[in-house]
């Protein structure tokens, strides 16, 4: 991926049959865009560790994640195990807005964010950009 405020996309096997594109065209937020096909519950695990940690090395603590997944959906248990990963990353600090763009998938990204606050991100689900932006901004835990 390029550095701030250039758009790059990245289409690795290790993230599974996704494309990502990241930029940092809004001040104080890494912003990723995530298209394609779900349901690897490792895959999502190696996702979000790369965006938390590439969020971190540029000093950023907004994340805002705009997933357009296809697909089968991870099951709850395997959410679980994702997010328990995750926290050892130190989330605390994090604010993670997450778009998500398919209905049938909003449930257990909502199931994903409280597991992530219990870990110490403040974490939520918007169906829209613009929410997500706002909330970012101004928004309170």
């Amino acid at each position: 991926m390029a550095g701030p405020g250039i758009g790059a996309a990245v289409r690795d096997d290790d993230f599974g049959p996704v494309t990502m594109e990241a930029d940092r065209e809004i001040p104080g937020v890494l912003r990723v865009r995530v298209h394609g096909r779900g349901g690897d519950a490792g895959a999502a695990l190696r996702r979000w560790r790369h965006h938390i940690l590439r969020a971190r090395t540029a000093g950023l603590e907004r994340l805002l994640v705009i997933r357009d997944l296809q697909g089968p959906v991870i099951s709850e248990e395997e959410l679980g195990e994702l997010v328990m990963q995750l926290g050892r990353l130190d989330l605390h600090g994090l604010r993670v807005a997450l778009v998500q763009t398919r209905h049938e998938r909003h449930r257990i990204d909502e199931l994903g964010t409280l597991l992530a606050m219990e870990q110490g991100a403040d974490a939520r689900v918007f169906p829209d950009e613009a929410s997500a932006l706002l909330w970012l901004r101004h928004g309170t835990d």
